[in-house]
């Protein structure tokens, strides 16, 4: 599992954004508050988790661990998906 991301900014976007990572990009989905939050500065930080499925390896970023909580504990209720 990626516990976190910390590198360059490289493309924001309301649903995602690119992290540079030591010369990997590491594509991410986020919410719109992320998206608030992450400024217009290079070097960014973000919790992240990663779900594997069959067809699928997403990883999905947070801007701070208690919105990462929130969305582990909406995954967790039956019926309720990641995106």
């Amino acid at each position: 599992m990626i516990h976190h991301l910390r590198g360059r900014l490289v493309e924001k976007t309301p649903t995602y954004a690119v992290v540079e990572c030591s010369g990997v990009g590491y594509q991410v989905h986020i919410s719109l508050n992320t998206f608030e939050q992450l400024g217009a500065d290079e070097n960014v930080m973000l919790h992240t988790h990663m779900v594997v499925r069959e067809d699928a390896q997403l990883l999905y970023g947070f801007a701070t661990e208690s919105e990462r909580q929130l969305f582990l504990q909406l995954i967790g209720v039956n019926g309720v998906g990641a995106n």
